[in-house]
């Protein structure tokens, strides 16, 4: 789709105004890939003859546009007025609220309106410019984003509960087109309270951890984490009043995204300062895990090759015809359409894919999305998660092959130093690696983090429900755990433990973990991502796991798109061709580094390791 922004000058009084806001929603849509262009005098007749049908105009409706004018822009108008190409007015202020001439019969965007329902005044500009810009991406990328979508408010009631409403009552009233679900709202009198909130936590598109003091005591919330985190739902950690971060079992990131004190919520005009930071920062996580999705594109052509068709590119409608096996006669070949969404898939998208489709003759037709979700039939279309979907078909094209479940692959992680927003696909690279290792008939091995343990104890349960703790060896130092410590227990009953010696210091203790861990005949690959970047390269340990597993002659593949030290590292490496690395080819280190489908990460270095 083609954006068209018809230059504030040409039509706006309120220039100065009107300016501020284009300037602003320009540099959201470069931000996020839209295809757009700005209508000047000197281009407008080269747009009229190159625009599409499937197009959207934006006009600032302060200058009444008559018919009868000699005026370019009205000639543009009516010529996308006869292509039945969408026109959206914006009115900067009062007394442009309605539009004039041609396009008096839309529907204005109304600034003036927004700003007011805040209580902000025109130094507010920009905020509104950003909340206009989702709806155009909304509109622009309807499989990556919808502006209608859910928003779980996860808090404890105990010291929670009134900032929760808060934020609940503004966000209401400040995007009108967002549903925020919080629990004592929305869950009914005689409901199962907890059924409710697992189904709306399910279908939500951005998870706000609410973290008050109290918060970190609660196993309810460390459920909805860990909820959160094993489906790939968004989560915007919002802390109040600086709670003890050591004290949650399960962080979402490295650090919150966003920081408050309990007085910020004393002043209404504050508040409303509040919910917009809470929606925009929302909305860049949502479009950064959307966007993910692009990367299993490629995979998914690898795996059915000339099989596959493209039916839609825009709206991301694929073909798929493949050869069935397992029978002895003929049979004609599997007919499946399926659709792939970045984010929360609703009813109303599969009855829009039936519809747009209109076929019969398909064995059927799926909705993927990278959210992790129960593969599950609705209006006659399948919901699955696009990783089952690529594990699945991958199997059944692909030739069998005899697992190695006594050979071990080590998983090194660490949260890197960079934007709060990009730190969750560390956890996303993590749990698709964990799955897809699993998967292949590898052990996994790894050292004791708080956070990427609980996940690996969760997916591993989750594929192998019978034989979880066989999967897992967990490798962990006496210096942070002594042999008295009740944790030793709760990790024995999760997966395998080894405790390594305690030396002089902590980084004695880790290098002494880490070799252990690492120089053994088991171990076939290691994988490397995050990592905080040191001043001191000794002090980093990535470095450190590399030399040790090249000596033993194991190969190693470092991520570069999570940042961090891996990302640094293989940036080395890719300039003297990956040398010292491994002996797999540059194409897949290359993949590593600068790749964000870990899924086709993982599924190709298990292809070169077998």
């Amino acid at each position: 789709m083609k954006v068209y922004i018809i230059d504030s000058s040409i039509t706006g009084k309120a220039v100065k105004e009107s300016s501020v806001f284009q300037k602003e929603l320009i540099e959201q849509l470069a931000i996020y890939g839209v295809d757009y262009s700005v209508i000047y005098n000197q281009n407008i007749e080269r747009c009229k003859l190159n625009m599409q049908k499937d197009s959207l105009i934006i006009v600032f409706n302060e200058h009444a546009m008559n018919e009868d004018k000699e005026n370019g822009c009205i000639e543009f108008l009516l010529k996308a007025i006869e292509k039945k190409i969408e026109i959206w007015p914006v009115a900067i202020d009062q007394n442009s609220r309605k539009p004039q001439g041609i396009i008096s019969k839309k529907q204005s965007y109304d600034v003036w309106e927004q700003l007011r329902s805040r209580k902000l005044d025109e130094r507010y500009l920009k905020t509104i410019a950003k909340v206009f810009s989702r709806k155009i991406i909304a509109r622009t990328f309807p499989t990556c984003y919808c502006e209608n979508g859910e928003v779980f408010l996860s808090h404890r009631r105990i010291d929670g509960e009134e900032i929760a409403a808060q934020i609940y009552d503004k966000m209401v009233v400040q995007s009108k087109e967002t549903t925020p679900f919080r629990d004592v709202v929305n869950v009914k009198v005689g409901d199962e309270a907890q059924e409710v909130i697992d189904r709306e936590m399910e279908k939500s598109d951005i998870f706000v951890f609410i973290h008050t003091p109290a918060a970190g005591e609660s196993d309810w919330i460390l459920k909805e984490l860990r909820f959160a985190l094993l489906r790939n739902i968004p989560i915007l950690w919002v802390q109040i009043n600086d709670p003890d971060i050591d004290a949650l079992k399960l962080k979402p990131s490295d650090k919150p995204h966003l920081q408050y004190q309990l007085e910020d919520f004393e002043k209404e005009e504050s508040i409303v300062h509040i919910v917009d930071e809470i929606l925009q920062k929302a909305f860049e996580l949502i479009m950064d895990r959307s966007n993910q999705v692009l990367g299993y594109i490629e995979t998914i052509e690898n795996v059915f090759g000339e099989q596959l068709e493209v039916v839609s590119q825009e709206k991301m409608i694929y073909h798929v015809s493949a050869v069935r096996k397992g029978y002895h006669y003929p049979q004609r070949n599997i007919e499946q359409y399926y659709q792939i969404f970045g984010r929360t898939p609703t009813l109303d998208d599969a009855r829009k894919l039936k519809a747009e489709l209109n076929i019969v003759d398909a064995d059927s037709i799926a909705i993927i999305t990278n959210r992790v979700v129960t593969c599950s039939v609705q209006e006659m279309v399948v919901f699955d998660s696009i990783q089952d979907f690529c594990y699945h078909w991958s199997k059944y094209m692909a030739e069998e092959r005899e697992e190695e479940k006594s050979m071990e692959i080590i998983i090194s992680g660490a949260f890197p130093d960079c934007d709060e927003i990009y730190k969750q696909s560390l956890i996303d690279a993590l749990v698709l690696f964990a799955k897809v290792i699993i998967r292949g008939g590898y052990q996994l091995t790894f050292g004791a983090h708080p956070t990427f343990q609980e996940l690996f104890f969760d997916v591993a349960k989750e594929i192998e429900p019978k034989k979880y703790k066989n999967m897992l060896n967990m490798y962990i130092s006496k210096w942070f755990l002594e042999d008295s410590d009740e944790r030793r227990k709760e990790f024995n009953d999760k997966c395998k433990v080894f405790v390594t010696d305690k030396k002089e210091d902590r980084l004695s203790s880790l290098s002494e973990m880490r070799k252990v861990m690492i120089q053994r005949d088991e171990v076939k690959a290691v994988i490397c991502l995050g990592g905080k970047i040191k001043k001191n390269r000794e002090e980093e340990g990535i470095r450190e796991e590399i030399a040790l597993a090249r000596e033993k002659g194991i190969p190693v593949f470092v991520v570069g798109s999570v940042g961090g030290c891996s990302a640094v590292v293989a940036k080395e490496y890719e300039n003297n061709g990956f040398v010292g690395l491994n002996d797999a080819a540059e194409e897949l280190n290359l993949m590593f580094m600068k790749d964000i489908d870990y899924f086709g990460m993982a599924q190709n270095m298990l292809n070169y390791l077998k």
